[in-house]
C-alpha cells in the first residue's frame, strides 16, 4: 500500500466527518505518466468511486456519494 492510497482514504474520511455527501475526483489511467499526481483511476475504483464522464481527453471524472 503507497503513500498515495493512505492519503486518499484520510482525504474520504475527513472529507464525510465535515458533512460532504458527495466527493469528485479527476484521476488518470496509468498510461498517462505526467497526469499522476491527480491519482490514477484503479485507486479510485477501489474504493467505490464511479466514473460519471470524462474532463478532457485523460481525466475521468469519478464520484463517491454516501
Amino acid at each position: 500500500r503507497g503513500l498515495a492510497s493512505g492519503l486518499l482514504d484520510a482525504a474520504i474520511d475527513h472529507a464525510f466527518a465535515k458533512g460532504a455527501r458527495i466527493i469528485e475526483a479527476y484521476p488518470v489511467d496509468r498510461a498517462s505518466p505526467s497526469y499522476r499526481f491527480m491519482g490514477v483511476r484503479e485507486m479510485f475504483v477501489a474504493r467505490g468511486f464511479h466514473e460519471v464522464g470524462m474532463a478532457g481527453s485523460r481525466r475521468h471524472v469519478m464520484r463517491l456519494e454516501r
